[in-house]
């Protein structure tokens, strides 16, 4: 299923953008952000950036996926420093 939007590191977050929009041009990310848009290949240091929460709200909301992190799920810092959260450490353990 082709999505909507697509994520853009902007201003050390990453932002979700229309997926129409080309690089180079102007634009609005879905927290009513004006970028440029970039290339697809982001810079390997922009792929640690945080979600920006509005824009994760907004695309959320349009893709109808359910919010993150789930109500009553809890999340952890796992041996490399990344987070988990008890929701995703259960589906792997039922795996």
């Amino acid at each position: 299923m082709p999505r909507d939007f697509k994520w853009q590191p902007h201003d050390g977050e990453r932002h979700a953008i229309p997926r129409t929009l080309v690089p180079n041009a102007v634009g609005r990310s879905l927290c009513d952000i004006e970028l440029t848009a970039g290339s697809d290949v982001w810079p390997p240091h922009a792929r640690w950036w945080p979600t920006c929460q509005i824009c994760d709200r907004a695309w959320r909301d349009a893709e109808g996926i359910l919010p993150w992190p789930r109500q009553g799920s809890s999340t952890k810092v796992n041996s490399t420093g990344r987070t988990i959260s008890s929701a995703a450490t259960e589906l792997v353990l039922q795996l």
